[in-house]
């Protein structure tokens, strides 16, 4: 009974990181509709998307730190309250605002159960049974992200967008209920809660920042002064949270950590990864929906193949990852990643739709066989698994942050270019502007995956100069 109990909780809180990671993710198929049904541009329609990763990003640490004083339980349970009122929230939204308003209230409930979740798994599981239970966690999380798009244009085709909004709540009811009566009882951890203030409104002031001044870039020109001062503030304010870490008692990031070369590498090249992974989410919706022409269900249908495919290579990766080790069988698949994304920098209008989704095959099997996770938590000492188990949740919802940019930003100043003047929107008068953006966005993310290659082939060798000292000793 107790083993199924320990599934079931397992199940309950993957599935509540599979939510929250698809509704990372669901909203982008749905922008070219909330464009047309809140009269918003495009541009302005993405901040829905990135809000709530800004959110996720900002607070991430700080209920993870928290969780370690007062209880991981107490704060998955509030999170996942905050994730479906937030929900509701956006259900029946009549504007822009008060959707971003309940996105917002998602990201803050997102961040409480993300920074958690982990550590529940890690109270109900023996260290014995540990490493599956954090393997089934991941692939389900994992396929919230990727199978976003596609589940968002199959319930577009028969439904309103408010709809990719409304199924999170009776599944947020169901959780909360779940975790009420079944979740085991924890005790306060600490008498009086401290954490490190400083370092909480520093980090969260110069994320916030950063990312408004790349999204005021795309509205009003990244040379405007205004969007250069933001910049600079976000700037003063890493360099605060920088040097508040290295001279406070407890900081939010112990930056000893990062003396672990293999391991900051990990992240690094992980962030890069999910960045890349992120331009599919943005992009593809676009060129099927409005460049092809083609329905929301059809849509829906072809961006399925990646999560099919990322289904299938994860665990046949996580095999070979055994049998010889993370950095190697990362390499194969980086490179793997490499063939649909110089697909998609010629990809035309008269491309077949089944070579097409061939290649979105392609991207899944990369995607799904870069094994980020067993980089991190493999490359981590014993005393470093919680915060590297934080830093890897808190990398890859930058990573998806950044790839929103990224792919926005590359995508608008690609079509500015073909227009010769500043676009930010669908061009649908040109439809040849939005193509030579989309080429010129695959060119940058073209450019990050060989700076992921390389991350991961410094890695692989550092693996083989210490698996030669050990032989010797």
């Amino acid at each position: 009974m107790k083993s199924k109990h320990n599934i079931l909780t397992l199940f309950a809180t993957s599935f509540m990181s599979f939510m929250q990671l698809l509704d990372a993710s669901i909203v982008n198929v749905a922008i070219p509709s909330l464009t047309k049904d809140l009269h918003v541009p495009m541009n302005r329609a993405e901040w829905i998307v990135s809000v709530y990763l800004i959110m996720i990003c900002m607070l991430l640490l700080f209920w993870g730190r928290m969780a370690d004083q007062i209880g991981y339980i107490k704060i998955f349970q509030m999170g996942t309250i905050f994730f479906t009122i937030g929900s509701l929230i956006c259900a029946m939204s009549p504007s822009l605002y008060i959707l971003l308003f309940g996105r917002i209230v998602q990201g803050l409930g997102a961040s409480m159960s993300m920074a958690t979740n982990i550590g529940i798994i890690a109270m109900i599981f023996p260290m014995s049974q540990r490493g599956r239970a954090y393997g089934i966690n991941s692939i389900i999380a994992q396929l919230g992200n990727i199978s976003g798009p596609g589940l968002g244009g199959l319930v577009l085709s028969v439904l309103s967008w408010h709809w990719i909004f409304i199924i999170n709540i009776p599944i947020g009811i169901i959780v909360y209920i779940y975790g009420r009566f079944m979740f085991p009882r924890e005790n306060r951890r600490v008498k009086t809660v401290s954490y490190d203030w400083i370092g909480l409104i520093t980090y969260a002031v110069a994320i916030a920042t950063f990312f408004v001044s790349i999204f005021m870039g795309q509205d009003i020109g990244f040379s405007n002064r205004a969007v250069i001062l933001t910049f600079i503030i976000s700037l003063v304010f890493w360099i605060g949270f920088f040097y508040a870490e290295k001279h406070i008692k407890s900081p939010l990031i112990n930056f000893k950590i990062f003396k672990i070369s293999r391991l900051t590498l990990s992240l690094i090249s992980a962030l890069i990864v999910f960045s890349i992974g992120y331009y599919a989410n943005v992009i593809m919706p676009f060129y099927l929906t409005d460049f092809r022409s083609l329905s929301t269900s059809l849509t829906g249908l072809i961006m399925m193949a990646i999560p099919f495919a990322n289904v299938i290579a994860a665990p046949i990766a996580g095999y070979f990852t055994d049998k010889y080790n993370a950095a190697s069988v990362s390499i194969v698949n980086l490179f793997i990643y490499a063939i649909p994304i110089i697909f998609l920098m010629r990809v035309s209008k008269t491309d077949s739709l089944i070579v097409f989704t061939f290649m979105l095959l392609f991207l899944g099997i990369g995607n799904g066989g870069f094994q980020n996770n067993p980089m991190i938590m493999g490359y981590a000492p014993q005393e470093y698994q919680g915060i590297a188990g934080s830093l890897a949740a808190l990398f890859r919802n930058l990573g998806m942050g950044i790839g929103v940019s990224m792919a926005t930003t590359s995508l608008y100043y690609g079509m500015s270019l073909k227009a010769g003047k500043q676009i930010a929107y669908y061009p649908t008068a040109h439809p040849s502007w939005f193509l030579s953006g989309m080429h010129f966005a695959y060119l940058t993310a073209l450019v990050l995956l060989i700076v992921a290659i390389i991350l991961v082939y410094l890695i692989h060798r550092i693996d083989k100069h210490n698996d030669a000292m050990n032989k010797k000793q």
